[in-house]
Order: C-alpha cells, then structure tokens, then sequence
C-alpha cells in the first residue's frame, strides 16, 4: 500500500494539473470569444446601418417616384412628334406643376430612421435640396422643348454629391440618384 500512495499522488497531482490547464485554455479561449464577439458586433452594427441606409434610399425613391410622373410626362410632350394642342400642354404643365410640389413636400416630410443618426444632419441637408430642386421645377416650367432647368439640376446635383458623401462615409457605392428617379 505504501507503494500505490505516492504512485496515487503522482496520479492525482497530474489529473490536477491537467484540469486546471484546460481550465486555463479556456478562459483564453473565452477571452479570445468575447473579444472577437465584440468584432462581430462591430460588423454587424456596420451592416445594419448599411442596409438602413439602403432601405432608406428606396423608401426616397418610391416617394419621389409615387407622384412625379406628370413632370416627365410634360416634358415628353413638349418634345413629341405629334404634340398635344395647347389646352392640353397647358393642362400637362399645371399637372407637372402641382406634382414638382407635392414632390417637395413629401420629400421635406421624410423621416430619417434612428438608425441613420450619425448622418441625419448631412442626409436632412441632402434632402432639403432635392425638394429645393423640385420647387424650382415647379416654379420655372417651360413651354420650350429645348428648355433647361439649370437651377434646379445644380439643386439635384449638390442633392446627389451630399448623399455620396454619406453612403462612402458608410463604406457604400455612391448610387445615381438620378438614374432611379427618373420615370
């Protein structure tokens, strides 16, 4: 028996050894969890505000989009081979106009989500130029079928390079507002 005492020891000691050392591996395990948990957070915080910032560029899109229609169907006409007599391009011009409108105040009644706080001044500075750019419209609609709008063009395009500004600050392509705006 006195044999099998220290052997016993021997053995106990190990197995001690050996837990408290696995014990240890994985508190750093843990630690190195924890700390790329909070990695994974980072990056899921970046991606959401990402998909916010998406979300709210087709929220904008579809608002600009629900009325301002007649506004390209005015311009079309001014241009098309056959066009309206005057009743009616007078007519499609009070249309284009009413709709430049409601389009700047459903622009100036859009909301910013919380989630894009960190950029709610630059994208509610974006915002109040591109109503600016339809009230322009609206204000210097032109029977001329050359006419230009450049006024209301610089307004979309200070609108557009505002908002680029902060999709890249967001680590996003800066999309062409333009091409989605327009019917």
């Amino acid at each position: 028996m006195k044999r099998f005492l220290p052997l016993a020891m021997l053995l106990v000691f190990v197995f001690v050894a050996a837990c408290s050392n696995n014990e240890a591996n994985e508190s750093s395990s843990n630690a190195t969890n924890n700390s790329g948990s909070k990695e994974e957070t980072s990056d899921a915080s970046e991606t959401d505000v990402k998909s916010d910032l998406l979300d709210f560029q087709m929220n904008l899109i579809q608002t600009v989009n629900k009325n301002d229609s007649p506004i390209y169907a005015f311009e079309a006409a001014k241009v098309a081979e056959e066009k309206p007599s005057d009743e009616e391009l007078a007519t499609m011009k009070a249309d284009a106009e009413a709709a430049a409108k409601t389009v700047a105040e459903d622009v100036r009644a859009v909301e910013v989500p919380a989630e894009l706080d960190t950029y709610k001044s630059d994208i509610e500075a974006a915002l109040e130029d591109l109503a600016k750019s339809y009230e322009t419209r609206a204000a210097n609609l032109s029977d001329e079928p050359e006419a230009t709008y450049e006024e209301s063009d610089a307004q979309f395009t200070s609108f557009e390079e505002k908002m680029a500004t902060v999709y890249e600050d967001a680590g996003l392509t800066a999309p062409s507002f333009s091409a989605d705006l327009v019917d």
